[in-house]
């Protein structure tokens, strides 16, 4: 493979100006494959050495960086394994690979900046770990409540009198929100700690929510509330990306949806965002799917907006009772940022609340 012949092909690299920068070619699967001098020295090894190893054994999250960079068409900071370095880095696709052009441009203040965010990523992923590790026995002693105050609530524990049967299903609903708190928290903490990589391959978006809708009729049964579902007819039904994590979203933003209201139609349309909304949301044009979940009953303030995909911070606010709600919106920001897509909420005062996701399609 003639690297330099690649490079010159390629018009949107200027090759005058990245050589001087440390440059590296490396395929799909980031096996190096070339390298020029400087390369070798930032990376404190031989040209050799690097063109036996991988991207990966040089660079923290490295595929994932670099995907990052040639969908955003912008530089992206990496950290070189084991050392606390920074360095700027761009990547071109070309067929046979990418041209990655790593720049010391991050000043010392900025390596502080980063190091000090690695830090607190770092404790962040130990608590995680922690809580991910301990889900047994956060959830066992609640399962028994729950399961034990139903059993006795239906009876099986023999006769109860009329108060005694009013405690035994205050202590069963308490015990069931109580469960289903701990598994949003808890389905939190994994998607904070280590997201898998999405499992990309081809399905029926409408069919999808069509699914996710009747799974949640239980919600809904029994109350004033009508789901509807349109498409877009340019859309195009099959879609390319991850179908359990798109689905999961879904769940999770009408669960939020219907666990607040009593009344009222939640109107979800499926289309193709126009330009407008892409360059809003910092999008560069490619094929994208819009999911937007609408309804006229659910009304939110401007403090609910602030604080509407950050627990965090309503614990600390006036704003408490809404903490779950939050708890469930940021696992859904974090699965929506690893299918490459964004999620935001709008909310006109006495129309509507609408949530909105856009994915690559």
């Amino acid at each position: 493979m003639d690297i330099k012949k690649i490079l010159f092909r390629t018009s949107s690299i200027d090759v005058e100006k990245s050589l001087p920068d440390a440059l590296i070619f490396c395929t799909r699967e980031g096996k190096i494959q070339w390298v020029n001098d400087t390369a070798a020295e930032i990376f404190e090894t031989s040209k050799m050495h690097l063109l036996t190893s991988n991207i990966s054994d040089f660079i923290e999250n490295a595929m994932n960086l670099i995907t990052n960079a040639v969908i955003l068409h912008k530089p992206v900071i990496t950290k070189f394994a084991g050392r606390e370095v920074y360095f700027d880095m761009t990547a071109k696709d070309i067929d046979e690979g990418y041209v990655l052009d790593f720049r010391d441009a991050v000043s010392p203040a900025m390596n502080n900046i980063a190091a000090e965010e690695e830090a607190i990523e770092t404790v962040n992923r130990e608590k995680n770990n922690f809580l991910l590790k301990l889900s047994n026995d956060l959830k066992s002693p609640i399962q028994s409540i729950v399961g034990f105050s139903q059993a006795m609530a239906d009876g099986l524990g023999g006769s109860m009198t009329e108060q005694q049967e009013k405690y035994i299903r205050i202590i069963n609903k308490n015990s069931t929100e109580l469960m289903y708190f701990i598994g949003k928290l808890l389905e939190l903490s994994q998607t904070e700690t280590e997201l898998k990589s999405p499992e990309v391959k081809a399905f029926d978006v409408t069919a999808l929510t069509s699914t996710v809708v009747r799974f949640n009729e239980q919600l809904y049964k029994g109350k004033d509330v009508k789901i509807n579902i349109s498409q877009a007819e340019n859309l195009k039904k099959v879609i390319n990306s991850d179908e359990v994590i798109l689905k999961t979203i879904l769940q999770n933003i009408l669960e939020v949806i219907l666990k607040s209201i009593d009344i009222g139609e939640v109107n979800i349309s499926i289309t193709e965002p126009d330009e407008s909304i892409l360059a809003s949301k910092n999008l560069q044009p490619m094929p994208y799917v819009m999911i937007s979940l609408s309804c006229s009953s659910l009304l939110l303030s401007e403090t609910d907006l602030e604080y509407m995909f950050d627990p965090y911070k309503i614990v600390d606010s006036l704003n408490r009772k809404n903490v779950l709600r939050a708890i469930v919106l940021a696992s859904v920001k974090n699965l929506v940022k690893s299918l490459n897509g964004v999620v935001w909420v709008e909310s006109q005062i006495l129309k509507s609340t609408s949530f909105n996701v856009i994915v690559p399609a």
